[in-house]
């Protein structure tokens, strides 16, 4: 590696380092979703925003409500009310798990984590076997630093549906927060194999490959996952450092400014940018990134075995 080269690894290095990993958001979490030095917290939803900082006041339904009309009123980004339409029909219709996954799905979007947290465990004593809700519930918890259990949660939804994308990215996220990174590893691969679609599950694993030293390998899952998606500026933001770290400079320059373009206020890319734009730099290697995103790395189909929890 050039002196250049070495310069600006050093420089990355100390960014990775200050800014840890961004929380999303399929997520779905997203996500939705602290970011801490050098600890993958990917997010699959985003991070919802809090009823009571908008200062509502959640209006009092009056007579019988139906599941269809909280339904309506979520479709319809109206958290608020649909939250309290579930509370009603949760009352009127106890016994539906359905109903509590709703009323929980509602809370969480207007920030209420400890209702939705009960509509979910309650949905689940109906129902142990309801897989939404044990999904939503890990991605709660796993938000909430309480990896262990979801783990535990996540091992159960596996046994239901082994083939499941979405229970080994939050797994994934699991292994992640305990330290345990080949773990994290293992388990995003299996989510790939079974989606290859699976955005998050690239993203996630790239970072802590460049975490470990290993952005060699990130660059084709990053360029795949931008390709997949190419308005998230977290994607553009990862698969420039990665590129930053290849000395591939100016190929990082144009991810970190597409960042920008789909965020203007992302304050990592920005960073990002000002850092590598200030190096001067000769030429270099041109960088295709549909080509490299052809070249992410192939996973071996998983068996349908339910799934295997690390110790």
């Amino acid at each position: 590696m050039t002196r250049i080269g070495k310069i600006t690894a050093t420089l990355l290095a100390a960014a990775i380092a200050a800014v840890g990993c961004t929380r999303d958001k399929t997520s779905q979490s997203e996500n939705k979703e602290s970011q801490r030095s050098a600890k993958v917290t990917p997010v699959s939803l985003p991070t919802p925003v809090s009823d009571k900082s908008l200062n509502v006041t959640t209006p009092k339904v009056g007579g019988p409500v139906s599941y269809a009309d909280g339904e309506a009123l979520f479709q319809a980004g109206k958290y608020v009310e649909a939250t309290n339409v579930f509370e009603q029909y949760t009352v009127e219709k106890p016994k539906n798990p359905w109903g509590h996954f709703m009323l929980g799905l509602s809370a969480s979007k207007v920030g209420d984590t400890e209702k939705a947290e009960k509509a979910f465990d309650e949905a689940l004593r109906i129902e142990p076997d309801h897989l939404k809700s044990l999904l939503n519930l890990s991605r709660m918890l796993i938000d909430k630093g309480r990896y262990d259990e979801a783990v535990v949660k996540l091992a159960h939804a596996g046994e239901i549906n082994p083939t499941s994308a979405e229970v080994h990215r939050l797994l994934g996220r699991s292994y992640s927060g305990q330290h345990k990174t080949d773990d994290a590893i293992d388990s995003y691969r299996r989510a790939i194999a079974l989606d290859p679609t699976d955005a998050w599950s690239m993203n996630n694993l790239g970072l802590i490959l460049i975490q470990k030293g290993r952005s060699f390998e990130a660059t084709p899952l990053l360029s795949r996952a931008v390709e997949l998606q190419k308005n998230v500026p977290t994607f553009h933001n990862n698969l420039g450092m990665a590129l930053e770290q290849t000395a591939r400079f100016k190929a990082a320059a144009s991810e970190y400014k597409e960042a920008l373009t789909a965020d203007p206020n992302n304050a990592k890319a920005k960073s990002n940018l000002e850092r590598i734009e200030a190096v001067k730099v000769g030429s270099e290697e041109s960088f295709d990134r549909a080509a490299e995103a052809k070249r992410a790395v192939e996973v071996k189909q998983p068996s349908t075995e339910s799934v295997t929890v690390a110790q």
